[in-house]
């Protein structure tokens, strides 16, 4: 099949990103410095989001803590307690409960959505702004749904949902990096970063991401199971949260007589915890997964190394059960032991791969979605580029309401 109008809609949506995060950078020393302040003295920052905006900031927690120590909420890390919660009251409090109680020690709070008006991001910003605690607000559009209160808000210029999150993750993670004193600032990072953007492969991307979408529409329509899987954790298994979430709602939205496709995710907490105390080698959580994969199901492998050997087992795993196994990766050889489709993506730092990856599974859901759409038009369906670009999620989600830059 003609891999062209896959190429084409890689190359208009990663130079949409590109654009999104050039535009947020030009505003992004202020954001740097409610870091800096933030984190000066040891101070305590919150972060909140909804959907994928929620692995967004449990990102950038990740990284602000592997680099600087920072004490960081983890209210948004267990889901059976942010489900607690919820059921107590209702879910538009669940944010600024968790923060009403220690808002004294808190130094800055991170909220990221699209939209800017959810009612749970909204309720924790005005309880900031009451306790005059800075809230870094990342939003979609021109910002001005957001107030700005004692912080700032962080606009994309798009109301475009995905490539919104996209350019999101990739300043949170950049205004990261630059917080060490002997760091590049930010406008040095975004430009490697863009580079590194516009580094990839379209070619190469856009026959991932062909065959990609053939399988997981087949697994969808055919009921199969699909597994994203990173058996090295990080921040690429906060990304791989997303891209499941990706796959298992978003890809299927909106789109008559789709039943939501079967994902199977990274191991939770509890199975996590039990792997390490019974079993202390990370690649027995992902082997035992893929012990119950069916020939046909779908496996995509985030790596840091392909030749890393939790990703040679788990490729192993995947190959043993007959899956079609995808290996996104930053290192390692150009290919896989394991037979598995794979995509490598530019030199970039463990966080800033994560954006690239996220990037990437955006792609892959709207792909998804235009296949399962074409289903009821009939073989004769072709996709369009310009269609692709046009499947933003955000209408579904009554967003195109929010304003432009």
């Amino acid at each position: 099949m003609n891999t062209l109008p896959y190429e084409d809609f890689a190359h208009a949506y990663v130079t949409e990103v590109g654009e999104a995060v050039r535009r947020m950078v030009t505003g992004g020393t202020e954001a740097v410095d409610l870091l800096a302040k933030a984190t000066a003295d040891g101070g305590e920052i919150r972060a909140f989001g909804n959907g994928g905006s929620s692995a967004i900031v449990r990102s950038a927690l990740l990284q602000l803590h592997a680099q600087a120590g920072v004490p960081v909420n983890d209210a948004m890390m267990s889901p059976a307690t942010l489900a607690y919660s919820a059921q107590q009251d209702d879910y538009r409090g669940v944010f600024a409960r968790s923060l009403a109680r220690d808002i004294g020690r808190v130094d800055l709070v991170v909220v990221a959505g699209v939209s800017g008006r959810s009612a749970n991001v909204c309720e924790a910003a005005r309880l900031c702004a009451e306790h005059r605690v800075p809230v870094l607000g990342l939003v979609g559009g021109d910002g001005t749904q957001m107030e700005s209160a004692d912080g700032m808000v962080w606009s994309t210029g798009t109301t475009d949902q995905q490539i919104s999150e996209d350019a999101m993750l990739t300043v949170l993670t950049l205004a990261a990096a630059a917080l060490g004193p002997d760091t590049e600032p930010l406008s040095a990072q975004a430009e490697r970063h863009l580079h590194a953007l516009a580094a990839v492969d379209i070619g190469l991307l856009g026959a991932f991401l062909r065959e990609a979408t053939e399988a997981v529409a087949d697994a969808i329509r055919s009921r199969r199971r699909i597994y994203v899987l990173c058996p090295d954790g990080g921040p690429l298994a906060l990304v791989g949260e997303h891209f499941a979430h990706n796959l298992r709602w978003d890809a299927p939205l909106g789109v008559d007589g789709v039943q939501p496709p079967l994902v199977v995710c990274d191991p939770s907490l509890a199975d996590m915890s039990a792997v390490y105390n019974d079993h202390p080698d990370p690649a027995h959580g992902v082997r035992y997964q893929l012990s119950s994969a069916d020939p046909e199901d779908v496996v995509f492998l985030l790596a840091y190394d392909s030749a890393g050997r939790t990703t040679h087992e788990a490729g192993s795993a995947a190959t043993t059960a007959g899956t079609r196994p995808f290996l996104l990766h930053r290192d390692g050889p150009g290919h896989s032991g394991a037979g598995a489709r794979h995509f490598r993506l530019p030199r970039v730092d463990d966080f800033a791969l994560a954006a690239l990856v996220q990037s990437v599974a955006h792609l892959l859901c709207r792909t998804t979605r235009a296949a399962l759409a074409a289903d009821r038009s009939g073989p004769a369906a072709v996709l369009s580029p310009d269609d692709l670009m046009a499947r933003d999620l955000a209408p579904l989600r009554e967003l195109s309401d929010t304003p432009s830059l």
